[in-house]
């Protein structure tokens, strides 16, 4: 994809270590005697048995497409093919696909670093740019690999963009999200992450794919629970104008990945 298909692989990759910590949280700590009450803006069920529910697709508007953008592409069809490697994992090639856009959002699927399946990511698009719904419904990935259990991730409340229209003249941004993790015992968690997202201008950078002139973009994610925080994970990526993602690099939780772009494929 682009500045969100790279920085929305990346955000894959941080959430992971985030939402594994909460489950192991959550196996240690006591069940409350009162549940937490529903406050739901937004949920995605995470589990280690049922895949996460699809989001919704957008509805078709009239008007001006809100959802072009020069470092993002969003046609269906639009193909993106990663080599990279996790120091979890190893090697591992990966593929992340458009496969519903309208004029106010659309739908990218990834496929797992483990290759074991896929699953699907909403965005939203406005005058301001592109921001990514439900944020931790990509914490499936990291469940499905953990032997703490299995969670259920709710997003309360989220403010911010993922990617500002204006990418070039952008240079600091930000989203936040509110979330409740809650376990199969009845325990839960809440907290809030903030992505802090800051340009450090164009570099020309080389992959398999070819040699970019790419915007770089480093982004910090911190996450705290009660006040105190509990993860902080980094995260750069490098995205060109009219193909996206196309290099990343990042650090969170003692896992390292990178990735550099293999192929890309647009309609």
């Amino acid at each position: 994809m682009n500045a969100l298909r790279r920085i929305h692989l990346g955000r894959v990759r941080l959430v992971l270590p985030v939402v594994a910590t909460l489950l192991a949280i959550l196996a240690c700590g006591p069940a409350p005697s009162t549940p937490t009450p529903p406050f739901q803006l937004g949920t995605m069920a995470v589990s280690t048995t049922e895949p996460p529910t699809a989001p919704p697709p957008p509805t078709a508007s009239e008007g001006e497409d809100e959802c072009s953008h020069d470092y993002f592409p969003s046609d269906v069809g639009t193909t993106w093919e990663f080599v990279g490697t996790n120091s979890m994992l190893g090697g591992y090639q990966n593929t992340v696909a458009i496969t519903v856009s309208a004029d106010d959002g659309f739908i990218v699927s990834h496929e797992l670093l483990d290759g074991s399946g896929t699953f699907l990511l909403a965005y939203s698009c406005s005058d301001e740019g592109l921001t990514l719904l439900d944020p931790f419904g990509q914490s499936s990935a990291a469940v499905a690999a953990t032997s703490e259990g299995s969670a259920t991730v709710t997003t309360l409340a989220q403010s911010g963009l993922t990617v500002p229209a204006d990418l070039e003249g952008a240079s600091t941004w930000q989203q936040y999200v509110e979330w409740e993790a809650q376990g199969g015992d009845g325990t839960a968690l809440r907290g809030e992450t903030t992505f802090n997202y800051v340009s450090r201008g164009v570099e020309v950078v080389t992959v398999p794919f070819g040699t970019f002139e790419a915007i770089r973009i480093d982004i910090e994610v911190r996450t705290t629970m009660k006040g105190q925080e509990v993860m902080a994970c980094q995260n750069t990526t490098w995205v060109a104008a009219d193909v996206g993602t196309i290099k990343g690099e990042q650090s969170c939780g003692g896992i390292d990945d990178s990735m550099e772009l293999l192929s890309f494929d647009s309609p």
